[in-house]
C-alpha cells in the first residue's frame, strides 16, 4: 500500500531529518574542498554516478513493484529534472547553462522541499523516504560545490534564464497534466504540505489556478535574490 507522509515543521522527525541532511552535505563539502585541483572533475563524475545510480534504483523499483506510472513518475517536476542534470553534468565539460538552471532551480526547489517534506512510500518501501532526502540534498550540494570550487560563475542575465526556462518546462508540463491528469510542477492542485508559499486560490485563469502565477512572483524574487548573493567572487576567485 502506497502511503504518503507529511512530515510537520519543526516537529522532531523533520529536525532530525535536516540534522542528518545537514551532516551528510557537510561531509560532501568537507571532502570536495580538501582534495587537490586536479581531482575536482573526478570527484564531479563521482558524484553524478551517485546521483545516476540512485535515480536508475529508484525507478526500476518503481517499476519491479509495478507501482512506476505515467501519471506520477515521469521526471519533470523540477526537482526531478535537476536531479537528471545532475546524473551527467559531471561528465560533461562546464556547460554553464545546464549550471545557471540547476543552481537556480535545483537549490531552491530543493530547500523548499526539505524544509516541507511530501513523501510517498511505494508499498511502504522506506528507500523511498531516503531517495527524498538523498535527491534534494544533491540538487543543492553539487551546484554549491561547482559554484565555490570549480569556480563556476553565475552569468548576469542568468537568473531570467532559469526563469524563462522554468516557464517553458511549465508550457511542456501543463498539457501533460491535462492530458494524463497528473500533477507534475503542482500546477494542477497544490501539494498537501503546509508551506507558507501555497496560497490556496483555487480560482483559475486560462485554466491555470491562480496561486500558480503567485508562485511566479515568488520564483523571480527568489531566483534575483539568489543571483544577487551569490554572483560576488570566492576568495579564491579574487587572488
Amino acid at each position: 500500500m502506497d502511503i504518503t507522509i507529511i512530515i510537520d515543521f519543526l516537529s522532531n522527525e523533520w529536525m532530525r531529518n535536516i540534522a542528518l541532511t545537514l551532516f551528510f552535505m557537510i561531509c560532501y563539502f568537507f571532502i570536495g574542498f580538501k582534495i587537490k585541483d586536479k581531482h575536482t572533475g573526478m570527484f564531479m563524475k563521482i558524484s553524478s554516478s551517485v546521483v545516476l545510480l540512485m535515480t536508475l534504483s529508484n525507478h526500476i523499483l518503481l517499476t519491479s513493484l509495478d507501482s512506476w506510472t505515467l501519471k506520477s513518475n515521469l521526471p519533470i517536476h523540477l526537482c526531478s529534472v535537476s536531479a537528471l542534470i545532475c546524473c551527467f553534468i559531471g561528465f560533461t565539460k562546464k556547460n554553464q547553462l545546464l549550471f545557471e538552471f540547476l543552481f537556480y532551480a535545483g537549490i531552491i526547489g530543493g530547500m523548499l522541499s526539505i524544509l516541507t517534506p511530501q513523501i510517498t512510500l511505494y508499498n511502504e518501501y522506506y528507500f523511498f523516504y531516503i531517495m527524498f532526502y538523498f535527491k534534494h540534498a544533491a540538487i543543492i550540494a553539487i551546484p554549491l560545490f561547482m559554484r565555490f570550487r570549480v569556480n563556476m560563475k553565475l552569468t548576469e542575465f542568468s537568473w531570467l534564464k532559469t526563469f524563462g526556462l522554468v516557464n517553458l518546462l511549465l508550457l511542456f508540463v501543463l498539457p501533460i497534466n491535462a492530458l494524463i491528469d497528473s500533477n507534475y510542477l503542482y500546477v494542477s492542485r497544490p501539494p498537501m504540505v503546509n508551506n507558507p508559499l501555497i496560497i490556496e486560490d483555487l480560482n483559475k485563469v486560462f485554466g491555470i489556478p491562480t496561486y500558480v502565477f503567485y508562485w511566479e512572483i515568488i520564483l523571480i524574487t527568489l531566483v534575483i535574490l539568489f543571483y544577487y548573493v551569490f554572483r560576488h567572487k570566492t576568495i579564491k576567485e579574487a587572488k
